[in-house]
């Protein structure tokens, strides 16, 4: 392994590349916004503003997945980690609160959240926009198609205090211990890199041996002949 040190500078030289990006990894923006859905003209925080009717749920689930291309909506539990949290850096999620097990999905509210993240501001909120304008047209558009009065359409707003971007990034000393993390890591799988090195090597020299060998012997046959 002394004798390949260089293959363990490599793996930390390496190591260092990255830990210099992550210091200089100034964070990302984050926001969620909910959207609630419920019954023609009511508020979402009436105790009967039907948030938890079958119904709505399931038109609220249509809207999030043809926002989603087709794809059914994203679950998420009261605890879940936010986007940022699971390592996306730029993106967007659009889920319903799921109350039910890890095998099974009940949707308990007509509500669908939009997790953005990005790495500037000024994207997040744009997307955001996007996004939310998108909800509320694809909502009006599918009941006008039924044919049903304006009067008795399924309402959707934005929940207020939801739209909020925050900027997030990592502590100093967060940053430190990745960083140590990382070089420990690289050092450990340089020592096994010199090792296997050096053992393949090993191997191939009585190989050069052998070929030098019969060489010189074909030589000196050819020579004498």
């Amino acid at each position: 392994m002394v004798q390949r040190w260089y293959v363990v500078l490599l793996a930390v030289l390496s190591a260092a590349v990255i830990g210099v990006g992550w210091f200089r990894d100034s964070g990302c923006y984050s926001t969620a916004t909910t959207v609630s859905f419920t019954l023609p003209m009511r508020a979402f925080l009436l105790p009967e503003s039907g948030r938890s009717d079958e119904s709505v749920i399931a038109f609220a689930g249509a809207i999030a997945s043809e926002i989603n291309e087709g794809r059914a909506p994203a679950t998420y539990a009261s605890n879940a980690a936010p986007l940022y949290g699971v390592g996306v850096r730029q993106g967007v999620l659009v889920a319903m609160p799921n109350s039910g097990g890890q095998w099974s999905s009940m949707y308990s509210r007509a509500d669908i959240e939009i997790q953005i993240v990005g790495a500037t501001r000024e994207w997040v909120a744009d997307t955001q926009g996007k996004t939310i304008e998108r909800v509320l047209e694809l909502s009006r558009d599918r009941q006008s198609a039924s044919f049903t009065s304006p009067e008795g359409y399924i309402t959707a707003s934005v929940v207020p205090l939801t739209g909020s971007i925050q900027h997030i990034s990592p502590s100093r000393t967060e940053q430190a211990m990745s960083v140590l993390s990382l070089l420990a890591a690289a050092i450990l799988l340089g020592g096994w890199a010199a090792v296997e090195v050096d053992r393949q090597l090993s191997m191939l020299r009585p190989r050069r041996r052998r070929v030098v060998l019969s060489r010189l012997i074909e030589n000196w046959r050819s020579a004498g002949g």
